[in-house]
């Protein structure tokens, strides 16, 4: 999801221990388990945004909404086969970033306080290349996972770094893009880039979701006992994207791939009986999805 100053949305429309199965020190992380399978769930803050960024909502659904909505930031952690996978990476704390928002960039902090050194993190998964996504793969303005893989959707990439871009962009994209960019030329070195549908190894799937990015990707991941689907911004906060699924986001590139995306993603989780995991859905995120008529219903664990 891009991240612009207030008034551009306006105007526009733990460690290896941790995770092999000792307690985690603090309260920062909360863990579903499911068979020998953990996977846990951290924070990188939240975001608040207008009620009139969930595009076709009725005056009360927006009331229930909120004025304004906050959303939560999350990102999970997983361990499978020797590798410690982190999905999304959270925003960091890129001049961009901390210029205009106070309440993200906590990922280092809920890490630590997890006991998840960030050298243990072997693969960073992005579903999309959104400064809230893929901003906190550098920190303090060197990459913060010095050992990790960094996979990203090939399309996904090519739209991103495309040279000129950060000139050509509409004026109130360039700071994003640039951003972007900048991140992007720090971690260049570490990015594998994949397409289409990929098998990343560990049980960890890719899988094309475009619409809210050229090249949004989700991950479905097999626990064993169960398969765990991240949805990235396919949903955008759990108050009106289940019940509503034709309820646009402003942010959005492509609105109608985007609303096709979701709900063929939401009817796969309620009809395969899926766990979930939102990146910006109430916190920790996880939970099913269940059908209702032709909506759906989130039911958070």
């Amino acid at each position: 999801m891009p991240i612009f100053t207030r008034r551009d949305f306006l105007t526009t429309a733990a460690s290896a221990l941790a995770l092999s199965g000792l307690p985690i020190r603090g309260n920062a992380a909360e863990i579903f388990t499911s068979g020998e399978s953990k996977v846990v769930a951290l924070s990188d803050g939240s975001f608040s945004f207008p009620a009139d960024f969930w595009l076709g909502a009725t005056d009360a659904e927006k009331d229930q909404l909120g004025n304004p909505v906050v959303i939560g930031a999350n990102v999970y952690v997983y361990r499978a086969n020797g590798r410690v996978f982190l999905f999304d990476a959270g925003a960091g704390n890129a001049a961009f970033i901390t210029s205009q928002f106070d309440t993200v960039g906590r990922l280092p902090r809920d890490l630590e306080a997890a006991g998840i050194a960030p050298e243990s993190i072997t693969d960073v998964v992005i579903t999309h290349m959104h400064p809230d996504h893929f901003g906190g793969v550098v920190f303090d303005g060197a990459p913060l996972f010095p050992n990790a893989k960094i996979h990203i959707n090939d399309r996904e990439w090519a739209f991103w770094t495309r040279k000129g871009f950060a000139a050509d962009a509409p004026d109130q994209l360039r700071p994003m893009v640039a951003s972007v960019q900048q991140t992007a030329d720090l971690v260049a070195d570490a990015v594998t880039t994949h397409s289409g549908e990929a098998d990343l190894g560990g049980g960890v799937i890719v899988q094309p979701a475009f619409g809210h990015t050229p090249g949004h990707t989700v991950m479905l991941i097999d626990l064993g006992s169960e398969r765990l689907l991240i949805l990235g911004d396919t949903v955008v906060s759990d108050h009106i994207h289940f019940a509503h699924p034709h309820v646009g986001w402003a942010l959005d590139l492509d609105p109608v791939n985007a609303e096709a995306t979701r709900r063929r993603l939401l009817d796969l989780a309620a009809t395969d009986r899926l766990l979930v995991a939102g990146n910006h859905v109430t916190k920790p995120g996880l939970g099913r999805v269940e059908r209702r008529g032709s909506t759906f219903n989130f039911v958070p664990i």
